[in-house]
């Protein structure tokens, strides 16, 4: 496995594991990213790690893009005529630097397909980023002029904006990064006086500033080709890949709220579809699945079944709940094989006796005393509500472990579960032979008129077609 990774003071609200994550994912490669928080004086001692090939790369973030040249070996042209540094690698055994901010920005103008020939162009800020934009735009035939609170001989101040035509205005300060949203580093007339903005910034996604002058160029494009042309260094390769995707997956995470997103920022995800259910299901790698639901009371009750549950059988804990116009509920993903999976479907006989257990352990629920009240039935039985194969999960020794869907879970009529279960059964099996079996094995007797009065026709039909 090779070993990649950020340097920088404070690292806690980058994004760059997640997105470096997403491109391993994407290619196959055999790789990790680490965030390395880091002293000055601790520079000599990472570089050092890419001479020995315990790392494959860095890439260097605030407040060293510059202090780390005095450290490699060789520096390109491009990130000499800029005066900073942001991706490290070693090549014929010398440590080489570049600056793919210079090729994010660069794309981002041409993404938002933005002339700059000419153009009288403000950059707002004088740190690393603002290094890169300022050579891009030169390059570019920009009219360029640096804005900075305490300008010197090449730069302005920020009171000198007011008089100026700006064609372009590019904020590189951190001024409107989450959580100060509601602050700009100019006042809204500046912003409406420049007749394009962009705001490096990505999260949010509109800051004040864009807001102010009713823009939506942030800089997460920039972010995610800055990523991309770092990889295709590292990797020795041209990596073909859909931005648009990238830039939609990484949109979804970062409108997520704070309260789930710290657990999920650095996981990769997979978009589900549990059931019937209207709700959107996530699953984040081994470790969580998220709803989103514009349905509250039924995402919370799933919410107070999983954490009654969760002391009585195995299954999973809530992590994180947010309610608003739209809820979000986070929690652990249950360990196990759903019996909906291949090697259950080849061997019935095994599959029988899985869900004998399955429902012996519901069954034992009904010695406690359950606050809820089935949703679609009423009774004195322990009723699981979304009984089906793909929602009951077992470990490796073929035992159940627990189930995935709890949004009926509550007291009813347990001919409810085990008409669903057996609709379920004949549907993933895509055969009747073992229905009979089954139900003998459980001790249930289920009529044609008890079955139709639990399963919609439009699901009986589905039988049919399958």
């Amino acid at each position: 496995m090779k070993h990649y990774g950020l340097l920088g003071e404070h690292l806690s609200h980058s994004y760059s594991k997640m997105i470096h994550q997403y491109l391993f994912k994407e290619f196959n490669l055999d790789a990790d990213y680490s965030l390395i928080e880091c002293q000055e004086q601790d520079l000599k001692y990472w570089i050092k790690k890419i001479r020995t090939k315990e790392f494959s790369g860095f890439n260097v973030t605030i407040p060293y893009k510059k202090k780390i040249m005095s450290y490699l070996d060789v520096i390109d042209e491009k990130a000499i005529k800029i005066g900073s540094v942001n991706t490290v690698y070693l090549l014929d055994g010398k440590v080489h630097g570049t600056n793919t901010d210079y090729d994010g920005f660069l794309e981002t103008l041409n993404y938002y397909q933005i002339d700059v020939k000419n153009k009288n162009c403000y950059i707002l800020g004088t740190g690393g980023a603002s290094l890169a934009v300022l050579q891009v735009l030169q390059d570019l035939g920009g009219i360029c002029s640096t804005v900075s609170r305490t300008p010197n001989t090449n730069q302005i101040g920020y009171f000198e904006l007011k008089n100026k035509d700006i064609d372009l205005l590019v904020n590189t300060t951190p001024v409107g990064m989450y959580p100060n949203v509601n602050e700009s580093p100019v006042p809204k007339e500046i912003a409406l006086q420049a007749k394009t903005v962009i705001d490096i910034i990505f999260n949010p996604e509109r800051t004040q500033l864009l807001k102010d002058a009713n823009s939506g160029m942030n800089g997460l494009y920039m972010l995610v080709l800055q990523a991309i042309r770092a990889e295709e260094i590292w990797q020795k390769r041209k990596l073909e890949i859909q931005i648009s995707f990238l830039l939609s997956t990484f949109r979804f995470l970062l409108d997520l709220p704070k309260e789930i997103f710290l657990y999920v920022k650095d996981l990769t995800f997979t978009k589900d579809q549990i059931g019937q259910s209207e709700d959107y299901v996530y699953q984040f790698e081994q470790k969580y699945i998220l709803k989103i639901s514009k349905d509250k009371s039924a995402l919370k009750r799933e919410k107070e079944c999983v954490d009654w549950l969760s002391e009585k059988i195995l299954g999973s804990k809530s992590v994180a709940w947010v309610e608003g116009d739209t809820s979000y509920y986070l929690r652990t993903v249950i360990e196990g094989e759903p019996l909906s999976s291949k090697r259950f479907l080849d061997q019935p006989l095994l599959l029988i006796r899985i869900l004998k257990q399955a429902i012996l352990t519901l069954r034992k629920l009904d010695q406690y005393s359950c606050p809820f009240q089935s949703k679609d039935s009423v009774g004195a039985s322990f009723v699981h509500g979304d009984l089906c194969l793909p929602n009951i999960l077992v470990n490796k020794d073929n035992e159940f472990c627990g189930f995935i869907d709890l949004g009926n879970a509550g007291l009813g009529d347990p001919y409810y579960d085990y008409a669903w279960l057996l609709w379920s059964f004949e549907y993933n099996l895509k055969t009747d032979q073992f229905n009979s079996m089954l139900l003998e094995t459980l001790g249930v007797k289920m009529t044609e008129e008890i079955y139709q009065k639990y399963i919609p026709i439009s699901y009986l039909e589905q039988l049919k077609r399958n």
